[in-house]
């Protein structure tokens, strides 16, 4: 079970919805889903070496209630920045679920 008073992160979850014009040009754009409260859980950052170059991940772990829309495939904005979830570990026991996230780098 996950005590309301641990819930202190706020995350908005996107999907990607297909707009097809009036042209009949289709195209991929995000649309907001849900927003609901989550729980950060401690975990050490990582140091990745990519051709001898050193890197930190942007990787963040939060725990939340489960919610019959959530899925691998969304996207989390968190503190303004998009996030792709990379593991989805689903907990019947508590009905709770445990995302991995990273951070999308945007060009």
């Amino acid at each position: 079970m996950l005590p309301s008073g641990t819930l202190l992160y706020s995350l908005t979850f996107k999907g990607n919805q297909k707009i097809k014009s009036e042209f009949g040009d289709i195209t991929s754009t995000l649309v907001f889903l849900f927003k609901c409260r989550a729980a950060k859980v401690k975990q050490q950052g990582k140091y990745l070496v990519d051709a001898k170059e050193l890197f930190h991940s942007d990787e963040l772990k939060f725990k939340l209630r489960n919610n019959k829309l959530l899925n691998e495939l969304l996207i989390v904005e968190y503190l303004g920045y998009d996030y792709k979830i990379t593991s989805y570990d689903l907990n019947l026991f508590d009905n709770t679920v445990t995302i991995t996230i990273d951070k999308i780098n945007k060009k």
